[in-house]
């Protein structure tokens, strides 16, 4: 008879100081209310249970349910591990879109791996939903706590373009910036494939990609000046992700994934 598969469920905690290195461990580790409440209330956990707990910056441990109380639930780490981030971050850059495809655009960033997602106020951005990042952090964590990714997804606000790009370049200043427009080109008489200069982008010393996609109206005409100063430093190039108007989330969607295969599979 086949064993029942059981999930393995994750929550979150601070990693413990004395979990400096990988391996087994004997660490007892207390969850905060809401966790445990996810836990014990929600999943209905009980002891003897595994779960996995992480730090969402490239720590997870494994341990077992040792009690569960009312407000804390407690755990024993028998297995430590600590990630490294990858040679070449996955950055977006993302003009305000509705509410609901705000929602959809972090979903897609969650999963496709990006490390850190840039919201900015473009000059077209028609919403005017209020960001509140500690919201955005705690959907962040949600979805991340699904996919099992050893890293959580760094929310970024601006509140232009323009300052967007600088926070960009003040952290990553070797970033390859992608500007995916659903026009073939802006600045140059020829349209761009961008597998081909993506391909190009890594056999360069610029190991940091960032792409960037307009809220559902595009960008104005300050902001394409501001990108094509970006294109006139050499550190950004306009691209097509095809011959069709794609939604926000859909374009966001669309470049994390293919800048992740390129990435990865270099």
């Amino acid at each position: 008879m086949s064993q029942e598969y059981k999930q393995v469920w994750r929550f979150y905690a601070v990693c413990p100081e004395l979990l400096i290195s990988d391996g087994d461990c004997n660490v007892a580790i207390s969850l905060d209310e809401d966790e445990s409440h996810m836990a014990a209330q929600v999943l209905r956990l009980k002891e003897g249970e595994n779960i996995e707990i992480a730090d969402g910056f490239g720590w997870t441990a494994r341990a077992k349910i040792t009690a569960v109380r009312k407000k804390v639930v407690e755990a024993s780490i028998y297995e430590s591990r600590h990630f490294a981030r990858s040679s070449g971050r996955r950055i977006a850059i993302v003009g305000l879109p509705k509410p609901g495809a705000l929602d959809e655009v972090i979903q897609c960033c969650v999963e496709a791996g990006v490390e850190i997602l840039i919201v900015f106020k473009g000059d077209r951005s028609t919403s005017k939903q209020e960001l509140k990042s500690e919201k955005m952090r705690k959907q962040v964590r949600e979805l991340t706590r699904i996919t099992k990714s050893p890293f959580c997804t760094e929310i970024r606000l601006a509140d232009s373009l323009k300052a967007g790009l600088a926070l960009l370049h003040s952290e990553f200043p070797k970033t390859r910036v992608f500007v995916c427009d659903e026009r073939p080109a802006h600045l140059s008489e020829v349209a761009h494939k961008t597998p081909h200069l993506l391909t190009e982008a890594l056999n360069s010393e610029m190991r940091d990609f960032a792409f960037i996609v307009g809220p559902e109206s595009s960008f104005s005409q300050g902001e394409y000046e501001v990108l094509a100063g970006e294109e006139s430093a050499r550190r950004g190039q306009f691209v097509t992700l095809g011959p069709r108007i794609l939604r926000t989330p859909a374009a966001v969607a669309a470049a994390a994934y293919l800048i992740s295969g390129c990435v990865e599979g270099h």
